[in-house]
């Protein structure tokens, strides 16, 4: 197994085309228009879908009970349920120190207050997913979304390109380090459980590799109901674990054909099974369509931890799945393959699951 991606293998690869700055948009009143935002609106048809009643909400895993020897079995039992029944789940108790999270949240909102000629010291390059900008733009015709981002491959540390790496504020590289190795904690510890409810063995190297995809969502006082802060898709990854900074809502599922309000807990990550555990699994965890809504008054901040395997893998249903005799219903595929397909291309519902069923072209 390679022990470096090359050049053509990185998980910030992608096309993407640059558009203007939303958060510099939104903040020009006189300029905020229907007309000057034209390129965000989305038909009625797209947006207005049922949404349930705010009574369905995801379940809420508990990972200290998970790690107790005393309550884990039943932990382990509701973990398994959420799993399976909702793709979605919130794990509280999950041992991040709160330093941790104030250091974060602090250098993060201090970098989105930056003037945008400051930011753009950490633009994306072309070619490079990685850096400040936007992602998934194809076309000049495509409806944008009503975000800002900014996105570094953090984890294995050998894999980290720190050109895109923000230097100010002057703690936030540090910030970003702290985080993203207690994030690697959490996922190793679900991912162990996970393993155990399936019976099988599952590589390390499988969910080791990592990406934070740190997002801000200006409020929109012209037509926010038009508008999405990211389109419906389902994450490629194994786990995404989500922290939503500043408890506004937004995130929705997708459950029954209704959009189900995701309401954000305090002191909770927000945690989605991704494409690759679904293929992993045959199916048996499905990732799940979600996406973004925007607030008419507030701005929404969200940083995303995509847990993912290294591209030189190759990944498929575990044996250990399908030793009953089920039927595979995913190809094996080079984990590189697949992430071209999905980064060379706008967001677009469930395309990696498309991509590696069976009986595709």
């Amino acid at each position: 197994m390679e022990t470096k991606q090359s050049a053509e293998a990185k998980w910030s690869h992608g096309k993407t085309i640059p558009v203007r700055n939303v958060q510099a948009l939104a903040s020009d009143a006189a300029e905020l228009t229907e007309e000057a935002i034209k390129r965000y609106i989305r038909p009625a048809s797209t947006i207005d879908d049922v949404v349930a009643h705010s009574d369905h909400s995801i379940p809420i895993i508990d990972l200290a009970r998970l790690l107790d020897s005393q309550t884990y079995r039943l932990e382990a039992a509701r973990l398994k349920s959420a799993c399976e029944e909702w793709g979605f789940f919130q794990v509280q108790n999950h041992g991040i120190p709160d330093t941790v999270l104030e250091n974060m949240r602090n250098n993060m909102e201090h970098f989105f207050k930056l003037p945008l000629d400051e930011k753009n010291r950490f633009a994306q390059l072309p070619g490079d997913l990685q850096g400040y900008g936007h992602a998934f733009v194809e076309s000049e015709n495509q409806t944008l979304d009503w975000c800002d981002r900014l996105y570094l491959v953090t984890q294995p540390p050998h894999d980290r390109e720190m050109r895109p790496w923000p230097t100010t504020p002057a703690t936030f590289r540090e910030s970003i380090e702290s985080y993203s190795c207690e994030l690697m904690r959490v996922t190793g510890s679900l991912m162990g459980i996970i393993a155990g409810n399936l019976g099988v063995d599952l590589d390390r190297d499988t969910y080791t590799s990592q990406a934070l995809r740190m997002s801000y969502y200006p409020a929109c006082l012209v037509a926010p109901d038009k508008v999405l802060g990211i389109s419906p898709h389902s994450d490629i990854c194994v786990l995404t674990l989500v922290w939503e900074l500043n408890l506004v809502e937004g995130l929705q599922i997708k459950r029954q054909n209704a959009w189900v309000p995701v309401k954000p807990h305090p002191k909770a990550l927000v945690v989605n099974v991704g494409d690759f555990l679904e293929i992993l699994t045959n199916g048996k965890y499905q990732s799940i369509e979600h996406r973004v809504t925007i607030n008419p008054h507030k701005e929404r901040m969200s940083i995303s931890a995509f847990h993912l395997p290294k591209l030189d893998m190759s990944v498929g249903p575990l044996s250990g799945i399908l030793a009953g005799g089920e039927l595979k219903k995913y190809k094996t595929l080079r984990v590189d393959e697949v992430a071209k397909v999905v980064f060379s291309s706008k967001l677009d519902g469930k395309k990696t699951k498309e991509y590696a069923m069976l009986g595709s072209e």
